[in-house]
């Protein structure tokens, strides 16, 4: 008795959801077969009938997902010895970076390829695995040293980027990490000044805060073109930029787009002008 839209959306939720779990499972190298075994509630179990339709439909359209690059090539490998000798022949050095990121099905292929007689180099840093929700695993630093008990760990622990105050936080912080290898950041450069923490009710609240502290700094007579804002990803620059529209501050953006000079944006943007002027030919084109 749903109304349409909702049980399509509905819908659309449980193949996104599905798509996740199946990604998941690809990354631990667990098949249709294999994932059916596992199934335990209604909705594994009925992921566990859309997986090999999935698959069936992919080998259908002779396509791999993102997942399937990794996982067909370990089970190409496995079940083709003389090809993974042909690689493991073929590459004498291999180099991991990002380590600390790499999941089950990564690790796997990097297992295999160094069967031979290939040297190891992994790079990486158990304090900044951010993929988790992708299947990485830290922990797979840590295993190194099980697979390869002559592997030399080599510690990149100088810092040339930040000041001593900066790196002192940032080692009182990571030190609660758990299950770590450990590393004490240093520097030879300043001590710098104080870190100062602003906790944003939420991101126009933090954006308001960023500009105005921008303000007070250009009217003590600072120059704008002297001041930067860092942000993580091109998306957070939307509120910043709305924020520095609104109050009449001009900016640059380095290294990205402008929000509403994205692609995307000025077509959506062209569609509601047209909706309120059906003659701008301009929008139309």
């Amino acid at each position: 008795g749903l109304d349409s839209s909702v049980a399509g959306e509905i819908e659309k939720n449980f193949a996104k959801a599905g798509y996740i779990v199946i990604s998941n499972a690809k990354n631990q190298l667990i098949g249709p077969s294999e994932y059916a075994q596992f199934a335990s509630d209604r909705f594994t179990e009925k992921v566990a009938q859309i997986y090999p339709k999935y698959q069936r439909a992919l080998i259908q359209n002779n396509a791999l997902d993102f997942d399937d690059i990794i996982m067909k090539t370990v089970e190409l490998f496995q079940k083709h010895p003389e090809i993974l000798d042909l690689y493991q022949e073929k590459f004498k050095f291999i180099s991991v970076d990002e380590y600390q990121d790499t999941n089950a099905s990564q690790y796997q292929l990097v297992k295999l390829l160094l069967g031979g007689h290939a040297r190891l180099t992994a790079v990486g840093d158990d304090d900044q695995s951010v993929y988790a929700w992708r299947g990485a695993r830290p922990e797979n630093l840590a295993l190194l040293h099980q697979d390869y008990p002559g592997l030399k760990l080599i510690k990149l622990e100088q810092n040339y980027r930040s000041t001593s105050t900066i790196l002192d936080a940032a080692n009182a912080v990571i030190a609660h990490n758990a299950s770590r290898l450990g590393k004490n950041l240093w520097t030879e450069g300043v001590e710098g000044e104080p870190i100062k923490v602003y906790s944003a009710y939420n991101e126009r609240d933090e954006a308001d805060f960023v500009v105005n502290r921008i303000r007070d700094w250009v009217e003590q007579g600072n120059r704008r073109d002297e001041a930067a804002v860092l942000y993580r990803s091109n998306a957070q620059s939307r509120v910043l930029e709305e924020t520095l529209i609104r109050q009449g501050m001009p900016y640059r953006i380095y290294g990205g787009q402008r929000f509403y000079e994205r692609l995307e944006i000025k077509n959506a943007l062209a569609y509601l002008r047209l909706m309120l002027n059906r003659e701008d030919d301009a929008s139309l084109e």
